[in-house]
């Protein structure tokens, strides 16, 4: 992609931002309405719609797609090197471009400054095929007049200069010089933003740009993840973060740190392991999109997430590996089976004791024939009662006091239990 071309494009980008800028001015703006980038500038989107954080793509894109209804990933402008190392191969771009225009379930954005994508030709077909939206979130005139805005820029760059300038640049010349403008432009705006929102927290930012510019630049990444960029979102309903990500985020005061932990990540990761056959990418993705119903795999995320912030309140200070030991134990509870297979042999022993009473002195034989038919006769009766569809009375006595995620789990693996890979 030449300059120019990127040019053009960023300046329509910023026409359809303006748009949205003077709707806010005049008061007619509306989260539902008024999402941004727009729906029509993505393919066949679908909700929730969640954005990914970059380590979280990195970790594993594919997990995260089939628990969602389509998942936003903004492209970084690395070297080819570097991005087929973090993210994914060229050679399977043609490829995912198809999977994004036949599903809708991955969306390609850019970052709102185009012209870093100067020179990286590889990415041409995601431009050329899907016209991408650039990714922009709330102005910041929406938090402060002209004069707050400039001083606060002003103060950044005046303490930007002093030695966090220099070690972001350093920083940037070891992974992706073309992207000091970004990762600059980047934390000057999460600084603004902290700022004009008067947090407290720009004090502990500001004394580290000067005394130590490596913990002010984690300080301020972590400040975006969680503060800022949640604040400015105009367009995702779900943040997907990894478990790394929100242990990092415990630096900050409780008040800041997320309100709700997910982790869409190592949950993913473990259910194509268990649901699927195919090694973990863009097949075993599809494999599980097109053999499970998208709602059932929804709530069985949901599930084992409530099992993991319900029964492990230091789930945060856990490794990935405990935390997968930990899924594999939920998965496995036998909570729920062994109290159907106790109901169905001791169910049976009481209707036997009624029928056997109900039969007097007519005899064992009879005895026993009253036995099977009061059995059989009570269980109708009773799942009548309960008005369960396909589920005995054993089943649904086994799930009385037991949690809701055991029992969305026990279900989701009953009615698959002819597909799941693995037990």
């Amino acid at each position: 992609m030449d300059r120019e071309y990127l040019e053009d494009y960023e300046q329509k980008e910023r026409s359809e931002y303006a748009k949205l800028i003077r709707r806010i001015w005049e008061g007619k703006f509306s989260f539902e309405k008024d999402r941004f980038p727009p729906d029509e500038r993505f393919v066949k989107l679908q909700r929730p719609t969640a954005l990914t954080s970059l380590r979280a793509a990195m970790s594993n894109l594919w997990t995260q797609i089939p628990f969602c209804g389509s998942l936003i990933i903004i492209l970084p402008a690395y070297p080819r090197s570097l991005f087929e190392r973090v993210l994914f191969k060229v050679s399977e771009i043609p490829k995912i471009i198809d999977f994004i225009k036949e599903t809708g379930k991955l969306q390609i954005a850019i970052g709102g400054d185009v012209l870093v994508y100067e020179g990286l030709d590889y990415l041409d077909p995601f431009f050329n095929e899907l016209n991408p939206p650039a990714f922009f979130g709330v102005p910041d005139c929406v938090f402060g007049d002209v004069k707050e805005i400039h001083e606060a820029y002003e103060t950044f760059d005046t303490l930007g200069k002093v030695r966090f300038l220099d070690y972001l640049k350093n920083l940037s010349k070891r992974y992706a010089p073309r992207t000091f403008s970004v990762v600059w432009g980047t934390a000057q705006y999460t600084y603004v933003n902290l700022k004009l929102g008067h947090y407290a927290i720009v004090e502990d930012i500001e004394n580290l740009m000067i005394d130590e510019p490596d913990k002010a630049g984690l300080l301020l990444n972590i400040c975006r993840n969680f503060i800022v960029d949640p604040m400015r979102d105009l367009r995702s309903d779900l943040r997907n973060f990894t478990l790394e990500d929100l242990r990092i985020a415990q630096v900050l005061p409780v008040v800041y740190q997320p309100k709700e932990i997910r982790f869409p990540c190592e949950i993913g990761k473990f259910l194509l392991k268990k649901l699927t056959f195919a090694p973990q990418g863009l097949d075993a993705c599809k494999e599980l999109m097109y053999q499970y119903d998208h709602y059932d795999l929804q709530k069985a995320l949901k599930a084992l997430n409530e099992a993991i912030v319900t029964d492990h309140l230091d789930i945060l200070n856990k490794s990935a590996s405990e935390l997968s030991e930990i899924l594999d134990n939920i998965w496995k509870d036998p909570t729920i089976p062994r109290r159907v297979r106790d109901l169905k042999i001791g169910i049976p022993l009481s209707m036997a004791a009624i029928g056997g009473i109900a039969a007097g002195p007519v005899g064992a034989a009879a005895g026993g024939f009253l036995a099977d038919l009061g059995f059989k006769v009570a269980e109708k009766a009773v799942d009548k009662f309960f008005d369960v569809k396909g589920e005995g009375i054993s089943e649904k006595l086994a799930k009385l006091r037991t949690k809701s995620y055991q029992a969305n789990i026990y279900d989701f693996k009953k009615k698959y239990k002819t597909k799941i890979a693995h037990q």
